[in-house]
């Protein structure tokens, strides 16, 4: 079991050979080197929800539905509950003060958007963490959210929020 013998080439070839190794170490040299000394232009999607912190802080009318046939309904019984509203108040650093799920305290949460364009609102970090909703619309003073958690999602529904006291076009 000794050396491997490699298939023998004249000198011509060899020469040849090792020429197009050097050309194609020296593409790939080339190549590592694109661009330069600045750094690529990301690309960031369109967010497919417009909205601001500003705009969210005020009193919400809140409702669920676990079926889309009930939207229609739900934003009506969101609308009737304006009695006894949710508050989401301004956050300290920018943000707004909501409730995440299963929390007895609210908490500054932010508006972040997803590399598709997709906005969440959730504490600080990567959009579309388990902790975030999404917002899945916002038009006229109705804002309609989904955890990002499946469990959290079932136990709490597709919510709807209404904006009280604001005349809606």
């Amino acid at each position: 079991m000794g050396a491997e013998r490699l298939p023998h080439t004249s000198g011509k070839r060899a020469g040849r050979r090792l020429a197009e190794g050097a050309v194609l170490t020296g593409c790939i040299a080339l190549l590592a080197g694109c661009g330069g000394s600045s750094a690529p232009t990301p690309v960031v999607a369109t967010p497919t929800v417009a909205v601001t912190s500003q705009e969210l802080v005020g009193k919400w009318g809140l409702a669920s539905y676990r079926v889309d046939a009930d939207k229609p309904r739900t934003e009506a019984a969101a609308k009737s509950a304006c009695s006894n509203p949710y508050v989401i108040g301004a956050g300290q650093q920018g943000g707004v003060m909501m409730h995440l799920a299963d929390q007895s305290t609210p908490q500054e949460i932010y508006l972040k958007t997803a590399s598709d364009g997709s906005v969440y609102l959730g504490p600080q970090g990567q959009p579309g963490a388990q902790t975030d909703r999404q917002i899945l619309s916002y038009e006229k003073g109705v804002m309609v959210t989904r955890w990002v958690d499946p469990g959290t999602a079932k136990r709490y529904g597709t919510m709807v929020f209404v904006r009280c006291g604001a005349a809606r076009a």
